[in-house]
């Protein structure tokens, strides 16, 4: 059987190539890649040796250990209700442990976004929206009779319910709503609460889906 010379400069390029596709800590390479992890060990002198050689920070790689399941989870969603973005690309350069240990624990990280219940389709269409693009959102909700409370909003629309709070409305939900020309009193029993008319310019608002 063909057994591969692996030389530095080939383990540098697939230590590069592998960056952000799959867990380079010590534990996954040795069990997953074991004859890599030797030759890295032979070559190098250390695993960590073999990453820093790759021009990676290999401290900030082997923190996926502090991590476990249900604190990726909890993190992923605390993100989410801050508003905070949750592609995989943005969060592999902002929070590099946090995507390496979901990948290491869920084997992607479209796979932790779902673990958190989460729709990952939507993340990677809400990943850069503007403020006109969340208010022709919350505008198009609101006109399609959708319940605007907070209640429902966190329920069944958690990232437009983060990101209007976070871009219009100072971290409030009935301020985002007010600047979408949205004043009906949604804390009223629905039989009670008086519509809005919306007042808006007469301008294109992009649309979350074009």
């Amino acid at each position: 059987m063909f057994k591969r010379i692996w030389t530095p400069d080939m383990i540098r390029e697939y230590i590069i190539s592998s960056n952000g596709k799959e867990p380079l800590n010590s534990h996954y390479y040795s069990t997953n890649h074991p004859s890599i992890y030797a030759a890295a060990e032979r070559i190098f002198g250390s695993w960590g040796n073999a990453i820093t050689a790759a021009g990676l920070d290999y401290n900030a790689i082997r923190k996926y250990k502090v991590w476990t399941r249900m604190r990726i989870v909890q993190t992923i969603r605390k993100k989410s209700k801050s508003g905070d973005q949750l592609s995989s690309q943005y969060v592999q350069n902002n929070c590099k442990s946090l995507y390496m240990a979901a990948v290491h624990h869920f084997k992607s990280w479209g796979k932790a976004i779902q673990a958190a219940g989460l729709d990952y389709t939507k993340i990677r269409m809400r990943r850069s929206m503007t403020e006109e693009q969340i208010r022709a959102e919350i505008i198009r909700l609101y006109k399609s009779g959708e319940d605007m409370a907070y209640s429902n909003i966190r329920k069944n629309h958690q990232y437009l319910l983060a990101y209007g709070m976070k871009k219009l409305g100072g971290g409030s939900w009935a301020e985002a709503r007010r600047a979408c020309g949205i004043t009906e009193n949604f804390r009223l029993p629905k039989a009670k609460r008086r519509p809005s008319k919306i007042r808006m310019k007469k301008c294109w608002q992009p649309s979350l889906f074009d």
